[in-house]
């Protein structure tokens, strides 16, 4: 993004992004062994998270501001923009967590702490639009990016304040797409704890469900969208992205032994010296 309305987003970013030395995914026992046998990480649609405020928070901020500042036309061609926009692209983003101990998130996240956490060095995030470009290339348009979340709404619309006192009357798609962009990093002040690290993907709907990638499962009687990624790295002898699993404090004692053997049994690419490393 190269509009003005990028610099409140972008000093956004500078605040929020520090050094990250891992980040940690929650997962049950069945999600663990299905990374570390695939090497591959799936990116849930939008609709389908755990918030579902999230980005329709920033929607709403929007439109009033716009209304508070008697710019009722302008409000009326965002909100029709927004719709239009969720009808030609999806919205995908696989989470991760600061916190590599917190029982909430064993609770909700790693079947009530019977499950694994899968710790990824910061290298696994290197370069994501390039990774991303190089696994879905049809369109120059394609975005990704990783960042932590930011939480509470105080926060989120001090940014779009500032994105719609740039904005001019006109344009109205590069308003949304800089109000969408700043909506997806941020969340309620209820998932504060959670501190969560969060990799975005957007992408137009009709390329992206060609994309041999993207995947559709049932879950509650419904499709969950989906894209099935590599991660990067994965085949690296010197630099593998996962440096440290941790079975849950409800798991089997045996359980990481277990793990090793499935490490070792279905030749995932990690050297053989290095496995005891990860426990």
């Amino acid at each position: 993004m190269t509009s003005d309305l990028w610099g409140p987003i972008k000093n956004h970013l500078e605040r929020i992004n520090g050094h990250m030395p891992a980040v940690h995914h929650y997962t049950s026992l069945s999600g663990a062994l299905g990374i570390l046998e695939t090497g591959r990480l799936w990116f849930t649609e939008r609709s389908h998270l755990n918030d579902r405020q999230e980005i329709s928070l920033g929607i709403g901020i929007c439109e009033d501001v716009l209304l508070s500042q008697d710019r009722a036309s302008d409000a009326r061609q965002f909100r029709e923009e927004v719709q239009n926009i969720f009808a030609r692209f999806r919205f995908f983003s696989a989470s991760f967590s600061f916190p590599m101990n917190d029982n909430n998130q064993w609770r909700d996240y790693a079947d009530g702490g019977r499950g694994v956490v899968l710790s990824f060095k910061a290298s696994a995030f290197n370069n994501p639009e390039q990774h991303i470009n190089g696994l879905i290339p049809d369109n120059p348009t394609a975005n990704a990016i990783v960042a932590p979340m930011s939480y509470g709404e105080a926060g989120l619309r001090t940014v779009i304040e500032e994105i719609a006192a740039t904005w001019k009357t006109g344009n109205v798609s590069e308003l949304c797409d800089h109000i969408l962009f700043i909506s997806s990093l941020f969340k309620g002040d209820c998932w504060r704890s959670e501190n969560e690290y969060r990799f975005f993907i957007h992408h137009p709907r009709d390329r992206i469900l060609r994309n041999p990638h993207h995947k559709m499962r049932e879950r509650n009687g419904e499709l969950v969208s989906y894209l099935d990624l590599p991660i990067q790295n994965w085949n690296s002898s010197d630099d593998f992205p996962i440096y440290r699993i941790c079975p849950g404090p409800m798991a089997a004692a045996n359980l990481a032994a277990q793990i090793r053997d499935f490490i070792f049994s279905n030749g995932i690419p990690i050297q053989d010296h290095q496995v005891s490393e990860l426990f």
